[in-house]
């Protein structure tokens, strides 16, 4: 487009020359009408060249958003693939977590089943424990029952006792003091001579127990004029019962005396 702009206007300014060299009138008009038959060709291959220079301007353009569209697809494409790439890395950490999570959930559940076992097995213990406990607290109560008649009944055992030894006593007085006659013919009834106390009986009705639980020691002794228990008890009935705790495995003698002698019987009471 730059040639033919000069070309015409080197043609405009030598048109004048050209005017001014020709002497021939005719020639000069036909040399003008040549001219401007090639300035109308030469100003239409300028707007054909002009036209086409725009079409492919145009085209440079549309050429040139075609360009900058795949470009833009192309930086898309990247980014999708680099998406793609961390997505990919994002799935493999996500799955090494949860082979691990994986894991320790098998290891969880091992350890809740042998937990469970261990409380089934716990459960099946305090089951059975609480089952002895529920027949020793029954028995222990058969007993305290059966221990509380046996105390109602020594202790009213032990007030006959005592009604018929202060009876027997009084008795003896009688008899030593009274001056009966001896009719001749006639023997006085022999006078039975009194021995060493009698221990009829000592027990306890627990010989094993705890620290902090009692046990009950009974006792029966007749032909004594002072009974005692050792240690910590003292002087007793001839005929009674003493509930004791011990904190600590304890042997306990009966002694009984009167005036011909002594007579002494042990129970050992053992303290876990």
């Amino acid at each position: 487009m730059k040639k033919m702009l000069i070309f015409a206007s080197v043609i405009a300014l030598a048109f004048p020359l050209i005017l001014t060299g020709c002497s021939d009138r005719a020639e000069q008009q036909a040399e003008v009408k040549r001219l401007q038959t090639e300035l109308t060709s030469a100003k239409a291959a300028s707007e054909k060249i002009t036209k086409e220079r725009d079409e492919l301007m145009t085209q440079v353009k549309t050429l040139t958003e075609e360009r900058d569209a795949l470009q833009k697809k192309v930086d898309k494409l990247d980014q999708q693939t680099i998406s793609r790439d961390q997505l990919r890395k994002q799935v493999a950490d996500l799955t090494g977590e949860r082979d691990g999570y994986e894991k320790q959930l098998a290891k969880a559940t091992q350890e809740r089943d042998a937990l469970q076992t261990r409380l089934t097995e716990e459960k099946r213990t305090i089951t059975t424990l609480q089952q002895e406990v529920d027949a020793l607290a029954k028995s222990r109560e058969t007993a305290v029952g059966e221990a509380q008649r046996a105390q109602a009944k020594i202790e009213d055992l032990t007030t006959k006792l005592e009604a018929a030894t202060a009876n027997i006593g009084e008795l003896q007085e009688q008899l030593q003091s009274a001056a009966v006659p001896v009719e001749e013919g006639i023997e006085a009834p022999p006078i039975e001579a009194i021995e060493s106390p009698i221990i009829r009986s000592f027990t306890t009705t627990r010989p094993r127990i705890y620290s902090g639980q009692k046990s009950t020691l009974s006792w029966w002794v007749t032909d004594a004029d002072s009974v005692r228990i050792e240690p910590n008890i003292g002087s007793v009935g001839a005929l009674g019962s003493r509930t004791i705790a011990p904190t600590k495995t304890t042997t306990y003698t009966l002694i009984a005396t009167n005036q011909n002698g002594e007579s002494s019987v042990t129970r050992r009471i053992e303290v876990q």
